[in-house]
């Protein structure tokens, strides 16, 4: 635990050209655990979109909903986010769609993590383009269809159990960790 760098100090280090963003993720627990995947990874921002939960928002006038809504989200988050929270940016938008364009728009290369047509292996060679989006979606429906359609890449982590897909959290894992190992981890040295 002595090696870890105070609070400001932390915040001020490089991070790695990676956003995700979670297009309608039903469970708080994976929002917890990719708020924790985020803060292990560095990422630049978590943008958490449509029915996703997300912590209070302690910005004057950013919060539309009932305080007890509020308290329950950030609590529920809390307890798999296991004290990263404050250390990983984030920010919640209405729509996944917009928040892909946005990114789009300034230059990252938009990956779906989605079981479709045309998507590839997650581990497939020099894919990955910094600055990059990673978009998960919906439990059980995945990435909308809008937000699939505006990816330039889509990947899947292949699966060979009966089920047919890892948890969100997972996933976001083992892409995010991918993208790292593809790149170096971009220069930055683990803590």
């Amino acid at each position: 635990m002595g090696r870890k760098p105070e609070a400001e100090a932390f915040r001020r280090l490089r991070r790695a050209p990676i956003s995700v963003v979670l297009d309608d993720v039903r469970s708080l627990a994976n929002v917890g655990l990719i708020f924790r995947v985020c803060d292990a990874l560095r990422v630049e921002r978590l943008y958490l979109c449509g029915i996703t939960g997300h912590p209070a928002d302690p910005r004057p006038g950013r919060e539309s909903r009932a305080r007890h809504v509020q308290e329950r989200a950030t609590r529920e988050i809390a307890k798999t986010a296991v004290m990263a929270i404050p250390f990983v940016p984030w920010e919640y938008a209405d729509s996944a769609t917009h928040v892909v364009g946005r990114l789009r728009a300034g230059g990252y290369q938009v990956v779906a993590v989605e079981q479709a047509h045309t998507s590839v292996a997650y581990t497939r060679a020099d894919i990955y383009r910094p600055p990059v989006a990673l978009i998960f979606g919906h439990e059980r429906a995945g990435v909308a269809p809008a937000a699939l359609r505006a990816a330039d890449l889509c990947v899947e982590v292949p699966v060979y159990g009966m089920a047919n897909s890892l948890n969100v959290a997972m996933a976001c894992t083992l892409v995010g960790y991918e993208v790292l190992r593809q790149h170096a981890a971009f220069g930055i040295e683990p803590l």
